[in-house]
């Protein structure tokens, strides 16, 4: 299994992809990114299930709604009644562009999932820390305490199981059970949060200037995702410089010969990427 990434690496390419997306209305540009958000999910470790579920959700969902509320185009696919909330009228710039918003959608969505399944989260908090640390802190804290009471809810489930409980069947008598189990669950979360402030406490936090420990320097994998990452930006600065400009209304346009290249670059660098992040170190 691949060690977790840098924030720098792994960011400058979330950074990159999200400035193009955002940026570009090319539909190959925007492919381009969501290209490369897929593979950059599907080598990512960990469940990635729910991400693309969402990602697809929404994305049809924008794609699906756009023709119904807008009301622009010429070539004219459905010529149905319009009323103030609705219109039925569906033109192909309409259905088209529904899509490469839903795209755009996707794409960020999708990119975020596999940001989080790979970036190192304690190198991450450190970052975030300089910033806002009492934020930060409160993030490590409950990186750290979810998992233990999703363990003692689970303790508790099938303590309470072998008591003759019974935690399914109708809504409400289930609803009665789970609440029945809350009780325990919390102290248990108050105890173990007592027994880390007396930790933080005894080791001397909040008395004296915050100290870091020294970050390790970057791998060879990570200095050449910097490189790429430093790639997609610089594609990304490029689309909001004209080469991501595309007509959507009122007739479809053709994409421009820079746009073809930016998204060419963009998907080159997010095969690249998604290959160095699912190396060893």
């Amino acid at each position: 299994m691949s060690a977790p990434l840098a924030p720098l690496s792994i960011g400058l390419v979330g950074v990159g992809v999200s400035i193009a997306v955002f940026a570009s209305d090319d539909p190959f540009v925007i492919a381009a990114c969501l290209l490369t958000s897929a593979l950059l999910l599907a080598r990512s470790p960990g469940p990635r299930r729910l991400f693309a579920i969402i990602a697809i959700t929404t994305g049809l969902a924008v794609a699906i709604l756009n023709p119904l509320v807008s009301t622009q185009g010429d070539l004219i696919l459905i010529n149905g009644p319009t009323s103030v909330f609705l219109d039925l009228q569906v033109t192909l710039e309409e259905l088209v562009y529904g899509l490469a918003a839903g795209a755009r959608l996707a794409a960020v969505t999708v990119l975020m999932g596999a940001f989080l399944a790979l970036v190192d989260r304690d190198r991450l908090a450190a970052r975030a820390a300089l910033v806002a640390p009492r934020s930060a802190l409160t993030v490590a804290l409950a990186a750290r305490l979810l998992p233990a009471l999703r363990r003692d809810a689970v303790t508790l489930h099938e303590a309470a199981r072998l008591r003759g409980w019974r935690t399914g069947g109708p809504r409400r008598e289930a609803l009665r059970t789970w609440g029945g189990l809350l009780e325990p669950m919390c102290a248990a979360a108050l105890e173990r949060g007592g027994d880390h402030a007396e930790a933080m406490a005894a080791r001397g936090y909040g008395a004296g200037r915050a100290t870091a420990m020294p970050e390790r320097s970057l791998t060879l994998r990570e200095r050449t995702l910097t490189v790429v990452g430093a790639g997609t930006v610089a594609v990304g600065v490029w689309t909001i410089f004209g080469a991501g400009d595309f007509r959507w209304y009122p007739t479809l346009g053709t994409s421009s010969t820079v746009a073809l290249v930016a998204a060419g670059l963009m998907a080159l660098l997010g095969i690249a990427a998604a290959v160095l992040v699912g190396r060893r170190r």
